[in-house]
């Protein structure tokens, strides 16, 4: 039988997880959305409140975004590794290498977007999960360190880097966009 300081402190956590939920549900939806199909993003965020709720206690009071972005990070990898195990067995059992899961399209609002996001996928995964973090997430280099699991001077380090990266990638696509018009408009044709 549970006491009555009991039923206030069980209260008293679910106020505080509802908040916590009520606060950032949001923002690890979207975290997960721009990285997975959208139907797996719902569950991803789920699982990442499911695990907060069971570890509750360990969740820092002043960087709990923080802390559940790096519970998504690892969710997703998970999904990921979960997938190209069920991708392989499939690929065991129908012999059809051609199969592939295609994620699930964004809506891009202008073609600068999509310029970027192309460029963005080139890059590797490693690249891309910083600049996301920094640039679409809006998180802290501290707090990228907390959620990938490496010093703040690795953050600067890897994410100056993958900035160089995603900009050469750009320079190189646009060069190639314009090189293509040309060669069309040369011809004749029409794009």
């Amino acid at each position: 039988m549970t006491d009555r300081r009991g039923m206030s402190n069980q209260r008293g956590r679910e106020a505080a997880f509802e908040l916590l939920y009520a606060t950032h549900h949001r923002a690890i939806l979207a975290y997960c959305a721009r990285r997975c199909r959208r139907w797996d993003a719902w569950d991803a965020a789920a699982e990442v409140f499911v695990i907060a709720w069971r570890r509750f206690e360990d969740i820092p009071i002043e960087d709990a975004r923080a802390w559940l972005f790096g519970v998504s990070y690892r969710v997703l990898a998970n999904q990921r590794r979960s997938a190209g195990r069920r991708a392989r067995l499939l690929e065991k059992a129908s012999h059809d290498r051609a199969w592939a899961p295609l994620p699930d399209e964004q809506m891009l609002r202008n073609e600068e977007d999509r310029e970027v996001i192309v460029a963005l996928s080139r890059l590797s995964r490693r690249d891309q999960e910083i600049v996301q973090l920094a640039m679409w997430e809006e998180l802290s280099a501290s707090d990228i360190a907390t959620v990938l699991g490496i010093s703040r001077a690795a953050v600067d380090q890897r994410f100056t880097r993958a900035k160089k990266r995603l900009a050469r990638q750009l320079e190189g696509d646009r060069l190639f966009a314009r090189s293509a018009t040309q060669a069309v408009a040369k011809e004749g044709g029409d794009i």
